[in-house]
């Protein structure tokens, strides 16, 4: 099985990032995942080697450059197991866009914490043992002529930092470059919603099977695209965090209205009864709604 390492890690998603591997469509493969630079690093014996390679925040393993894709289809990178890394770590600076400090401290001051993974828990304390959900805060493709920083999500993918790209979900990316691009990376043993710390949930590292499929992108779809087993979603990013959520409810009354057989206006009364949205980060430069249908509710296709 081939892997991408932490050899050669990007921190920013663009065109001319030089592909590290090559993949067909359908071929399984892992990433192995780059913790974050934080307090993990103050005892570790290749601190300032690692200092200067992890350089920026959320580094992609590599590049992965999917055979056979183009621009005008949609690329659906399958999610498989997770093995999370026995150590992480949760920081807040002191001021983000949870909690602004423009005139000075937000009141709660610096704060940092090294957990241990282990046994599917975090061991928050002697007291207290949290069950790991683990969670991909980055999956992104490139756009055509843009470069972005992982510190960015929008119609790309990029730094979602939503809970449900995990374990047997589907990222639905639009692809915009010969071989999409991909970049993967910013592992979560877990995540509260809003990722209020900045630095997490608990930022780890990880080794995930992925498996890429190509299909043609459909006609309203701009924004990413999750599925599961139990429901559809559509993602937006935005700010202010009303802007996503608006761009999120748009493209689910799209895609009800292209894939299943609702009337625009119907598609709108529907999802006032059995939507589910919410803000999963408030803390990047732009924030993350996801927006759900549960497929209980949803016509058989």
């Amino acid at each position: 099985m081939q892997r991408a390492t932490k050899d050669v890690l990007y921190f920013e998603t663009g065109p001319d990032n030089e592909p590290t591997l090559y993949v067909d469509p359908g071929e399984e493969f892992e990433v192995e995942t780059q913790m974050n630079r934080g307090p993990w690093l103050d005892d570790h014996p290749d601190k300032e080697v690692l200092e200067k390679k992890l350089r920026a925040g959320n580094p992609s393993s590599g590049c992965i450059y999917v055979n056979g894709a183009e621009a005008g289809q949609v690329i659906i990178v399958r999610i498989g197991d997770i093995d999370i890394d026995p150590i992480g770590f949760t920081r807040f600076r002191g001021a983000n866009g949870a909690m602004p400090g423009w005139l000075g401290g937000s009141g709660v001051g610096e704060h940092h914490k090294v957990v241990e993974i282990k046994d599917g828990f975090i061991l928050w304390s002697d007291e207290l043992q949290i069950p790991v959900a683990p969670m991909l805060g980055v999956v992104g493709v490139s756009q055509a002529n843009t470069r972005w920083a992982h510190a960015w999500a929008g119609q790309w993918g990029g730094n979602f930092d939503i809970q449900e790209v995990t374990t047997g979900a589907s990222v639905h990316l639009p692809v915009s470059v010969p071989g999409a691009l991909l970049h993967i990376g910013d592992m979560h043993a877990r995540q509260g919603d809003g990722e209020i710390c900045g630095a997490g949930g608990i930022e780890s590292g990880c080794r995930v099977r992925i498996t890429c499929e190509l299909a043609e992108r459909p006609e309203s779809m701009t924004w990413p695209r999750l599925t599961n087993e139990t429901h559809i979603m559509t993602t937006a990013m935005a700010r202010p965090a009303e802007d996503a959520f608006r761009t999120a409810l748009e493209e689910m009354i799209l895609w009800l209205e292209d894939d299943y057989g609702f009337s625009r206006g119907e598609a709108y009364l529907f999802l006032g009864q059995v939507l589910e949205a919410r803000c999963t980060q408030f803390v990047n430069p732009t924030f993350s709604y996801v927006a759900k249908v549960d497929r209980k509710y949803l016509p058989k296709r």
